[in-house]
């Protein structure tokens, strides 16, 4: 099976964001791209909406601060189905308010930092499947900004 891909609107990108629990932050560090895995929340509280994540402050992504982005799929293999977010923003250091919700993380020891991705761009993709002639499912990840 191949798969098609279907834009997704900006109000779903975000709904799917809300979804999940852990996702990727990516950062240019040495002039190379890096991605970490995080526990994160999603707020939409007075300004525009805003991933936010604790880690440790010594990390790599507890020192950044500057233009970063935050990634999440999910492939459902079984049923041939994939759905790709990608928001882009500015990563800053933040502190913990009474209106952001914990993103507990899985290793809590140490992470004191809380970050926050304001997001100023979001994309997203939904891939279905459709009959090819080798029977295999293949998802091409590309990006668009919404």
């Amino acid at each position: 099976m191949g798969a098609s891909p279907h834009e997704l609107p900006r109000w779903e990108c975000i709904d799917l964001l809300e979804s999940q629990e852990i996702g990727r932050v990516c950062i240019v560090e040495h002039s190379y791209p890096l991605a970490f895995p995080v526990n994160y929340r999603v707020t939409t509280g007075p300004d525009l909406p805003t991933i936010v994540f604790r880690t440790s402050p010594s990390a790599a992504i507890g020192t950044y601060t500057g233009q970063a982005s935050f990634e999440i799929d999910v492939v459902d293999a079984a049923r041939r189905n994939a759905w790709s977010v990608i928001a882009r923003g500015t990563l800053r250091r933040g502190d913990e308010r009474h209106w952001l919700v914990s993103p507990t993380p899985l290793v809590s020891e140490g992470r004191i930092q809380w970050m926050a991705l304001t997001i100023s761009s979001i994309s997203g993709r939904r891939f279905v499947s459709k009959p090819v002639d080798d029977g295999a499912f293949a998802v091409e990840w590309e990006s668009a900004a919404l």
